[in-house]
């Protein structure tokens, strides 16, 4: 580690600076450099052996941390596509070949299953690692700027004009929401002088259909300022869209899509196409970003489901994905779900799909409760949580309660691998696989499948 010293401009102070070197990359693909202080230090968009020039600062009492000067990148930048890539708080990779980001994700994960649990998990390459993304949230400043959260720094947004996991279509969309924001620049939200409404621009696009909406996000009350008619009447104008949703939440909420909704043109949802099922997607609903992406865990599931198919049990079941998906091979289907609304469109979507089959989509906070889960020994589960994984409540009623078959999909393969840790005793690993829908991001999907003992 070498020393440079200078002296700051118009202080007379000397400041010393370090020269450090990047040891390694972590599986968010930060970079390992070794601070003055001898502590691990992570650095994002950087790769080993680049150098850093360092200054070792304090920050608080007893706290210091490293503030980078300068990157002398000893390696090519040639596999970025990205304009903001090291700016922009989205990708973290697009530096990293990709068999080595696969390498950075998976390899931790394999050897946590394998050391702790004993299970060997199967990973399976995808092949489309840009334009993949269905669904991307701009912050929207003055000024006008329209793009990403600074890594690290909430309050500063980097301007995108073109996203490179995003599609065509969607790129096309920012572009003209900005030439819209460039005529009307004062309907966007000041959050120094609490002037202004528009926070957030959310873009879902339909990966599988040509469906797909632009929502904006604004402050509540703002609807009926008197700039809006004028805005309402340029973005249909301007905007060539299929749906456009104005949507309305509370001043201080850095929430984007979801409120009180305005249909400005067209619908409240967008429709999207998988293994041949059609979905309504709620504006302000969760759906799979990279539904293509996602089909290797769908043809996995489909291909084990179990020859005795009675009953399914959706646990986390949204707006009814995987029962729609797998309706048609079983008798009936249970739903549990803690959002009224997806609750609702679940059971209408199988009662569409399914007019002969009999279900029960139920409203239950499985994190509270569990007293609404029906014991069915024969039932095939499958579970989808939150990236915090499904609770002991539920993995402790797998255990004592589950029935033969269970599918666990996960978007968190560390809080699933937890998660197994409860029920394990009382079931048996049968195969599972990891994919990566989300190149140059540090995030996974997974699905296990276990066999209850005995049965």
């Amino acid at each position: 580690m070498s020393e440079i010293v200078f002296k700051s401009s118009g202080t007379g102070k000397k400041k010393t600076l370090d020269k450090v070197k990047v040891e390694g990359l972590n599986p968010d693909f930060s970079g390992i450099v070794t601070a003055p202080n001898g502590k691990k230090v992570d650095i994002f968009y950087v790769h080993p052996g680049d150098e850093l020039v360092v200054e070792y600062v304090k920050r608080r009492p007893r706290q210091r941390s490293l503030k980078v000067h300068e990157i002398i990148r000893n390696h090519p930048w040639d596999l970025v596509q990205c304009q903001v890539f090291g700016e922009c708080g989205g990708c973290t990779g697009q530096h990293i070949p990709y068999p080595k980001q696969i390498n950075l994700k998976f390899d931790p994960i394999l050897t946590s299953f394998q050391k702790d649990l004993g299970i060997t998990i199967k990973p399976v390459l995808g092949s489309q690692t840009y334009a993949y993304r269905s669904r991307m949230d701009f912050s929207v400043f003055p000024g006008p700027i329209i793009g990403q959260r600074q890594r690290g720094n909430f309050r500063k947004v980097v301007p995108i004009t073109t996203c490179a996991i995003q599609s065509e279509w969607a790129n096309f969309a920012l572009q003209s929401v900005r030439s819209v924001l460039e005529e009307m620049p004062n309907v966007i939200w000041d959050r120094k002088s609490e002037f202004g409404g528009l926070k957030y621009l959310t873009i879902r696009k339909a990966q599988n259909t040509n469906d797909g909406m632009l929502i904006f996000t604004f402050t509540e009350g703002f609807e009926n300022h008197p700039l809006m008619d004028e805005f309402r009447t340029l973005c249909l104008e301007k905007l060539t869209q299929n749906s456009l949703i104005f949507c309305y939440n509370r001043p201080k909420s850095e929430v984007s899509a979801v409120g009180r909704p305005e249909i400005l043109r067209g619908k409240l949802t967008f429709t999207e196409t998988v293994l041949n099922q059609s979905f309504e997607v709620p504006f302000d609903s969760f759906f799979q970003p990279n539904p293509n992406g996602f089909l290797p865990i769908l043809h996995f599931i489909k291909e084990r489901l179990p020859e005795e198919k009675e009953v399914l049990m959706d646990l986390f079941c949204g707006n009814g994905f995987f029962s729609l998906l797998y309706g048609e091979y079983f008798q009936h289907v249970d739903g549990y779900e803690l959002t009224e609304s997806s609750i609702a469109i679940a059971s209408t979507l199988f009662a569409n799909a399914y007019p002969s089959k009999t279900h029960s989509f139920q409203v239950t906070n499985l994190f509270l409760s569990t007293e609404n889960l029906q014991s069915k020994e024969k039932a095939t589960l499958i579970l989808d949580p939150p990236r915090a994984g499904a609770g002991k409540l539920v993995n402790h009623w797998i255990r004592d309660n589950g029935p033969k078959d269970i599918f666990y999909v996960s978007c968190n393969p560390y809080s699933q691998k937890e998660d197994v840790r409860l029920f394990l005793e009382a079931y048996q690993y049968v195969d599972g696989i990891i994919i990566d829908p989300y190149p140059h991001t540090p995030h996974t999907e997974s699905v296990l499948h276990f066999r209850r003992k005995g049965r």
